[in-house]
């Protein structure tokens, strides 16, 4: 199974546990000091809904710098990337366990249907 970008053993089956995510999504992203994620949301033809920032020190904030540094997506001309529906979901359900009230508002929207670039600065 992978879990945001990560493979888990299938013996694990759909109970791996979100430490276990966290551990190695923490190992991945670095060094995430003094970086901000914005997060916007757009329609079809790039027309920007929201602009939304991800608070730093959450596993939210951590999954995304993960996610912007090792994707192979490439970045648009304002060096942002887009986020699939598999990836916002998975860091959003994890990110509800592990951050819980801090990226309540934020995992609500990312579970929606919309598209989404998040950018690291």
């Amino acid at each position: 199974m992978f879990i945001c970008g990560y493979h888990f053993p299938a013996s694990e089956g759909n109970d791996v546990s979100f430490d276990k995510v966290a551990e190695k999504v923490t190992a991945g992203a670095g060094d995430t000091a003094g970086k901000t994620v914005s997060i916007t949301g757009e329609t079809a033809k790039g027309d920007i809904i929201e602009s939304l920032e991800v608070p730093a020190g959450t596993f939210a904030h951590t999954a995304f710098i993960d996610y912007f540094n090792n994707t192979e997506v490439v970045p648009n001309a304002e060096d942002a990337k887009m986020v699939y529906y598999t990836n916002k979901y998975q860091i959003s359900e994890c990110s509800k366990e592990l951050d819980g009230e801090v990226t309540a508002d934020l995992c609500k929207k990312l579970d929606d249907m919309n598209l989404y670039r998040v950018k690291v600065a």
